[in-house]
């Protein structure tokens, strides 16, 4: 199950789970308790045995920067957010896999703010590059991993502080649908990128993720690849990646470069196992996951529990006759009333 970020029927909290906000508060999950438990019960209760779940987004929440823009660390809410999602996911019997970064992570115009040199005030200020900065310069790459990426793996590592939460994470991931960032892919990059990503600076970060969690955890790396096409270049053993992931909207303006309920996992000429990581369709969805099992995937994760876009949420009489049909493919709490 995609559960990108939580909402309260109002409020989207896109970036917002993990950590105080550039703009000065903290609405995190650890503030939010009893509503995230509801969620990952009905979650449990759907059948899923995975949650998908965005970090850090665009940069908004859970990092501290210095005065240059760079990560100077992670902030003092943020592993309190993640213990306690950590937690209510064990007690749902889900496993998580931690999205770190959108692709919006470089679009233009991204929300930020800076102190004011003389009066220390927080200034509100627009980035019209995103932050491309960060991941463009061996600097800003440093900084992110050194003081970012690596505390937060290696807390629920064998040895971490949380090393009791350590199963309960499933993957790592560097950036959701990074193809849209890449400079030299003109056909998909985004016209709100500014600054695109060298596929080998994108690569560097992706590998080097994939070494630490190799080293220090007991999870998996995966990246959202949104394109088939593309999947050649994330299938290369230098990324480290254990399992591909294709997303699929058939029936949306732009739906993509292949019908996956329609191809089997074997036609994408890649050696790595692929995983539906984002799929929806006007086609029933209990018949779409059966087209995916049928297919050699080696799971479909739909689009979204949380429904904050057009796509809404999901239909759970769907996916109570699916987890009928397999009853060893979902949740011990899966209730099919």
């Amino acid at each position: 199950m995609n559960y990108p970020w939580s909402t309260d029927g109002q409020t989207i909290f896109y970036g917002l789970d993990f950590g105080s906000n550039v703009w000065g508060s903290h609405l995190g999950v650890s503030t939010r308790r009893p509503a995230i438990e509801r969620d990952f019960d009905e979650m449990a209760r759907l059948g899923f045995v995975v949650a998908r779940w965005f970090v850090f987004c665009d940069g908004r929440a859970g990092i501290v920067y210095d005065d240059r823009s760079l990560p100077a660390g992670l902030d003092e809410e943020f592993f309190a957010d993640v213990d306690v999602g950590l937690e209510i996911a064990r007690g749902a019997g889900i496993r998580v896999d931690f999205v770190l970064f959108d692709h919006h992570w470089l679009f233009r115009g991204i929300r930020h703010t800076l102190a004011d040199p003389v009066s220390g005030d927080l200034l509100e200020a627009r980035l019209p590059e995103g932050r491309a900065r960060i991941l463009l310069t061996q600097e800003g790459h440093d900084a992110l991993f050194g003081r970012v990426i690596e505390p937060f793996v290696r807390r629920y590592a064998a040895g971490g502080t949380r090393a009791d939460l350590c199963e309960q994470i499933f993957a790592f991931e560097f950036m959701n649908e990074p193809d849209f960032v890449v400079d030299e892919w003109d056909r998909d990059r985004s016209p709100r990128v500014r600054r695109a990503l060298p596929f080998e600076a994108l690569a560097a970060a992706i590998s080097r993720l994939s070494d630490l969690v190799h080293r220090d955890s007991a999870a998996i790396v995966t990246l959202g690849g949104a394109r088939a096409d593309n999947l050649w270049a994330w299938d290369a053993d230098a990324l480290g990646l254990d399992l591909l992931q294709l997303h699929a909207y058939p029936d949306s303006p732009h739906p993509g470069d292949v019908d996956v309920f329609s191809t089997p996992a074997r036609a994408l000429d890649v050696r790595r196992e692929v995983v539906l990581g984002e799929f929806r369709s006007s086609a029933p969805l209990d018949e779409s996951l059966e087209s995916a099992l049928a297919g050699g995937y080696a799971g479909a994760w739909p689009w979204s529990f949380s429904g904050t876009d057009t796509h809404g949420r999901l239909p759970g009489d769907a996916l109570k006759r699916f987890g009928g049909r397999h009853p060893d493919l979902v949740n011990p709490r899966f209730s099919p009333s």
